[in-house]
């Protein structure tokens, strides 16, 4: 049981010792050899650099291992636990022009889709130009039929009527002259025939 519990704060250990600080930004800071600036400078670590922290912490200073290896302390208060803003500037300007890439082809796509649309209201607006064209055209035609229409009527009428004179004319005309010739054949001369002179 006491080797497991050992095995278990070993782990942790190790855990604690991997576990990664960055130098603050806009900071130079030395290691020092012990927990404290009377102690010898080992070196320096720029602002931005990352470190692993070595698990000794005293008197606010804590023990790290910088990325050349050399172990040592730094004032904890130098330390943060997200990477610098310079550290973290290139990342976020390659999700800048990313951001700016792919902003850019949605421009393009979108500029590309108003233009399909646009030729394609234009065809429609020709289209519809076409289509009413063709029935003010027709109406035209329509209103043209109609006038041949009402004037073929109007002149069946009038020949109608026309002929209804004529044939009550003629024969007004044939009744007249019956009637005169009735009227006159009385008042003739009849004519004695020959065969009674000699009787």
């Amino acid at each position: 049981m006491r080797a497991l519990i050992g095995i278990l704060l070993a782990l942790l250990a190790n855990q604690a010792m991997a576990e990664t600080r960055y130098v603050s930004d806009n900071i130079y800071t030395f290691i020092h050899g012990g927990p404290g600036t009377q102690f010898r400078i080992l070196g320096s670590v720029k602002a931005g650099e990352p470190v692993e922290l070595q698990g000794g912490s005293e008197a606010g200073f804590v023990q790290i291992k910088d990325s050349k290896g050399r172990a040592g302390w730094v004032k904890n208060d130098d330390l943060q636990t997200a990477p610098s803003y310079r550290q973290q500037l290139p990342e976020l300007q390659k999700q800048l022009d990313e951001l700016k890439g792919r902003l850019q082809n949605l421009n393009g796509d979108n500029e590309r889709q108003f233009a399909e649309k646009d030729a394609a209201i234009a065809e429609q607006k020709k289209q519809l130009a076409a289509l009413q064209s063709q029935l003010q055209a027709q109406t035209e035609q329509v209103t043209s039929l109609k006038e041949q229409n009402d004037a073929l009527n109007q002149s069946y009428d009038n020949r109608e009527h026309d002929m209804q004179m004529d044939w009550f004319v003629r024969g007004g005309l044939m009744v007249g002259a019956g009637l005169l010739l009735g009227l006159m054949l009385p008042m003739l001369p009849k004519r004695r025939r020959r065969d009674r002179w000699m009787d």
